[in-house]
C-alpha cells in the first residue's frame, strides 16, 4: 500500500512540473488567448496561478506557464509575431457598426465548485496551491495552532493513514467522483485504513511532522491523481481573499 500511495503522489510530476516560464500580461490579452497560445488548458492555468475569473487578468500581471522552457516560449513568441520592440499596430475601427448585434456566444468559462469541500480547519494561508519558491506547491498551508482539530472536508473513506516521506503523518481520503483529499504533517491521526468518515468529522490534528518548519496543514485536493487547486472548491473566506490579494510566489523571471 505505501508502495501505491508513494506512486499516487508521485504521478501528478506528469501533469504538472517546475519547468515553466512568467508571462508578463499585455494591452488586449486574455487568459484563454495565452491558454492557447501557448497550448495548455485553461483551466490549469487559472488554477496554478489562483485565478478563478478571466477578468482578473489586467495588463501587466505576471502569469505562471508550467510546462514551457525558455527557449520554447521564445520560439512561441517569435510564431506569433511578438518580438517587435515597438508598439502594436493600431487596429482601424469597423466602418460601421451595426445597431442590432446578434447574440455572442458565452466566452470561455474557468470552473469552480465552492460547494464541494468543507474548510478542514480554520485559519490564515501561508501558501498557496501553485509556484511557490521556483517550486510546485500542489496544496494549500493553513497556519494553526499545534494540536487544533482536523475535520474531514467531505464524507469518504480512509485510503491510507500513515506517516509518509515529506508529508510526515498523512492521512489520504477518497470521495465520489474520484476525487481525493489529502491531510499531512499532523502531530497524530485519529482514523484507519477502511474507515468511513463523515463531512466535519475530526481525523487528526495539526503538528509539524515531516518537512515543515511549524505547525500548520497541509491540505489537497486531488482528482485521481491530478492536483487541483483547494480554493476551487472550497468556500470563499476572508482568509482566502487575503492570501490571492497578496498572491504567491510570482516573483520569478518574467518574459
Amino acid at each position: 500500500m505505501l508502495g501505491a500511495v508513494i506512486g499516487f503522489f508521485n504521478a501528478c510530476t506528469h501533469v504538472y512540473t517546475a519547468r515553466g516560464v512568467y508571462y508578463r500580461v499585455r494591452k488586449g490579452d486574455s487568459l484563454a488567448g495565452i491558454a492557447k497560445k501557448y497550448r495548455i488548458d485553461l483551466q490549469e492555468l487559472a488554477e496554478v496561478n489562483n485565478i478563478e475569473n478571466v477578468a482578473e487578468v489586467k495588463e501587466g500581471r505576471s502569469v505562471y506557464i508550467p510546462g514551457v522552457t525558455p527557449s520554447s516560449f521564445a520560439r512561441i513568441i517569435e510564431r506569433e509575431g511578438q518580438l517587435s520592440q515597438g508598439p502594436r499596430p493600431k487596429k482601424e475601427p469597423p466602418k460601421q457598426k451595426p445597431e442590432v448585434q446578434a447574440s455572442v456566444a458565452p466566452g470561455p468559462v474557468i470552473e469552480v465548485d465552492h460547494d464541494r469541500f468543507r474548510w478542514p480547519i480554520e485559519g490564515e494561508l501561508s501558501s498557496l496551491f501553485g509556484m511557490r519558491h521556483g517550486r510546485r506547491h500542489d496544496g494549500i498551508d493553513i497556519r494553526a495552532k499545534k494540536g487544533t482539530p482536523v475535520t474531514a472536508a467531505a464524507d469518504g473513506e480512509v485510503a491510507y493513514s500513515q506517516r509518509l516521506r515529506g508529508y510526515g503523518n498523512l492521512i489520504l481520503v477518497k470521495h465520489d467522483d474520484d476525487f481525493f483529499t489529502v491531510y499531512a504533517h499532523n502531530s497524530v491521526n485519529l482514523v484507519k485504513k477502511g474507515a468511513k468518515i463523515k463531512k466535519g468529522q475530526v481525523i487528526s490534528k495539526v503538528g509539524s511532522t515531516g518537512r515543515a518548519t511549524g505547525p500548520h496543514l497541509h491540505f489537497e485536493v486531488r482528482e485521481g491523481t491530478k492536483s487541483r487547486n483547494p480554493l476551487f472548491f472550497l468556500p470563499k473566506t476572508l482568509y482566502a481573499q487575503k492570501a490571492r490579494e497578496r498572491g504567491t510566489d510570482y516573483g520569478g523571471p518574467e518574459e
